[in-house]
């Protein structure tokens, strides 16, 4: 695990991950054939994007505080491995594939945020998870009204 020496290592880590998930969304979004899920994915880049502009800005006001408990409807866990490398994702798998990446970066906060010595880092890790947490949620919201409704 990495360790930080200062809340701004900590912020720049996030915005990195943000960036890297701004990216993902995005591919992902050029993958996709129909328009509304070409548009669901590049809404979840916009608000990473919004995520990381908050996060430039937590530098200079230093903590995040937006912490609550986020329904889990364990729909991501409950999921086998699908090859992700494949192209021509289909809707199902797009979604599980977002689901479980917003279930890692989830864990990842959580973990940082035992790890964390102090108060302001550990309040900042909580509330990047609850951010990831309300992404998943989001996703599987549309995983069970449009995957699971049409089955």
């Amino acid at each position: 695990m990495k360790i930080f020496r200062n809340f701004d290592e900590i912020i720049d880590f996030a915005i990195e991950s943000e960036m890297d998930e701004i990216k993902f969304y995005s591919d992902l979004a050029e993958e996709m054939e129909r328009k509304n899920v070409k548009l669901l994915f590049r809404n979840i880049a916009l608000e990473k994007t919004a995520r990381m502009l908050q996060l430039e800005n937590m530098k200079d006001i230093g903590v995040l505080l937006d912490i609550e408990n986020i329904q889990d409807l364990k729909i991501a866990g409950s999921f086998c491995k699908i090859d992700f490398s494949k192209k021509n994702l289909s809707y199902q798998e797009a979604l599980i594939m977002a689901m479980n990446k917003e279930k890692e970066k989830f864990i990842l906060y959580q973990e940082l945020a035992d790890c964390a010595t102090n108060k302001e880092c550990k309040q900042t890790f909580l509330s990047l998870a609850n951010q990831e947490a309300r992404q998943k949620l989001k996703l599987e919201i549309e995983y069970d009204e449009y995957v699971l409704h049409d089955n």
